[in-house]
């Protein structure tokens, strides 16, 4: 109830479903049993419906499913106690229901709601458990053998439906612990229900050892498959070099290219060409040479700007 909406709604639930309960057990309601009883089982299917397509509407909010399912439940059993249901079904058609409710959330994003696998089937389970256990002539021993037994199926369903089985391989473990215990309730039933069935009891621990040997087979066999690592080939020696003959040079000729010489860049002296004759030009080189620049500047007359 992190909202104010939803404690209100839930405020609202808790006292009509209160006031209601109240008025049947002071006989209130007597006269009007069966107005009361439509009325009671209108009220719980409309609240029901409402949870439903509330999370039609918004497919993030899983959890409206349960008690959704659950109010239509209770409006079904309303309905059939009305009619002479057997107060054994009761509890079947209420864990039936949030079985249901657990299943949609499942198929409504298998990927990332596997968890609700865990109690739809669980909770489906003890709808079988309650049913058998209404039979009179029922032993405990078989009852126990359903429950642990479907409770390894369930967890043995959770790896099977994976998409990758490598991530819920922790689910065996259950499965494994539960079957065990389904055996050996399935065992005692069987030596109790037929005194020439007693040795079962005594030998049943051979199926595990059986299921042991299969899987070590199992195991071997998928190793022996496996194709092994593939091995780089060894190096091939170096070639020995043949010791030098005396008085042999001892420098090494080889045949590879020598490496290419990288061109050499020289900064070339910038030098000042003069067109007028050499007589002319004060400082000038005799001759025709193209005097240097450094002296060019070194001998020219100074500006007038620069003197004092």
């Amino acid at each position: 109830m992190s909202k104010p909406r939803d404690s209100v709604i839930w405020g609202v639930i808790l006292l009509v479903i209160g006031a209601g309960i109240l008025l049947w057990n002071l006989d209130i309601l007597g006269s009007a049993e069966a107005a009361a009883t439509w009325a009671t089982v209108a009220l719980f299917a409309l609240l029901g419906l409402a949870f439903i397509f509330g999370y039609l509407n918004q497919r993030a909010a899983w959890w409206r499913l349960i008690p959704g399912f659950t109010l239509l439940a209770v409006a079904a059993i309303i309905f059939l106690s009305a009619r002479g249901l057997p107060a054994s079904w009761v509890a079947a058609v209420l864990l039936a229901s949030i079985t249901l409710a657990f299943l949609v959330i499942y198929l409504s994003d298998r990927g990332e709601r596997w968890w609700a696998l865990i109690p739809a089937g669980s909770v489906a389970v003890m709808v079988v458990v309650v049913l058998l256990s209404t039979r009179p002539a029922m032993n405990p021993e078989l009852l126990g053998a359903v429950l642990f037994g479907g409770m390894a199926l369930v967890f043995y369903l959770i790896y099977l439906l994976a998409a990758e089985r490598q991530r819920f391989a922790w689910t065996l473990a259950p499965a494994a612990a539960l079957g065990v215990m389904g055996l050996a309730a399935l065992a005692a039933h069987l030596a109790g229900s037929s005194p020439a069935l007693a040795t079962v009891q005594r030998l049943w621990p051979t199926l595990l050892i059986v299921a042991g040997a299969a899987l070590l087979g199992y195991a071997g066999l998928r190793a022996s498959r496996q194709t092994p690592p593939a091995v780089a080939p060894p190096a091939a020696p170096a070639a020995a070099v043949p010791p030098l003959a005396s008085g042999a040079s001892v420098t090494t000729v080889t045949d590879d290219a020598p490496p290419a010489k990288k061109p050499r860049y020289e900064r070339s002296p910038i030098t000042l060409v003069d067109e007028k004759p050499a007589s002319q030009a004060s400082g000038g080189v005799p001759g025709g040479e193209v005097p240097d620049i450094y002296e060019f500047l070194k001998n020219a007359p100074p500006e007038e700007g620069s003197q004092r």
